[in-house]
């Protein structure tokens, strides 16, 4: 008869092959550890934490199998703030940050009076700001260097840091407003350099 081998065994090996850079071997044992019990909070993490390694080594897909375990955690503990950090990041390189930032949006609304969905759902908004900026690349953006350098290198980052110190505490609101302003700043900037080369 077969010997049986302990949900620890499966970890341990997992562990040991993450730590090594074999993404491959680590997922099987942990997919082994999830046979075992499939709502292991900590296993299903460090799934997720395999399956971005592999997107990172080139396997793009990968960052969507990733959020499967930490969707898992978050169903069984919806308010896992590690899981949370780690889905927002992977929606982000995935592509699926919009549908992620509507699910933040309906969980906030259901709600006003909790300020823990509230939360995600900004961070969610400057991580979409800053995903829409990656992709837009207009041609023939030659402003001067000093302006390119303000908005570029000041006012996206300052905004976006603004509103990550808004979650600092309560007396740290007023940042929030700030740092959407900041934002709404550099749009109204990318939006003029844009109306000028659709004019030429």
């Amino acid at each position: 008869m077969e010997e049986e081998i302990p949900l620890a065994k499966f970890i341990e090996l997992g562990d040991r092959y993450l730590e090594q850079g074999d993404a491959d071997r680590g997922i099987h044992y942990y997919n082994r550890a999830l046979k075992t019990d499939l709502e292991n909070p900590a296993v299903n993490l460090k799934l997720a934490e395999a399956y971005r390694l592999k997107a990172e080594q080139g396997g793009v897909i990968y960052y969507t199998l990733a959020m499967e375990p930490l969707r898992r955690v978050l169903k069984a503990d919806p308010r896992n703030e590690a899981a949370h950090e780690k889905l927002m990041v992977l929606a982000f390189k995935a592509g699926t940050l919009d549908t992620l930032t509507r699910e933040y949006a309906e969980k906030a609304k259901a709600d006003t009076t909790d300020a823990f969905y509230a939360k995600y759902l900004k961070r969610a908004y400057a991580l979409s700001l800053m995903e829409s900026e990656s992709k837009v690349r207009l041609a023939g953006y030659t402003p001067a260097p000093y302006i390119k350098f303000f908005f570029d290198l000041v006012i996206l980052p300052g905004g976006a840091m603004t509103i990550a110190i808004s979650n600092m505490g309560l007396k740290f609101k007023p940042f929030f407003i700030l740092g959407v302003t900041m934002f709404l700043f550099y749009c109204a900037y990318r939006g003029i350099l844009y109306m000028m080369m659709r004019r030429e």
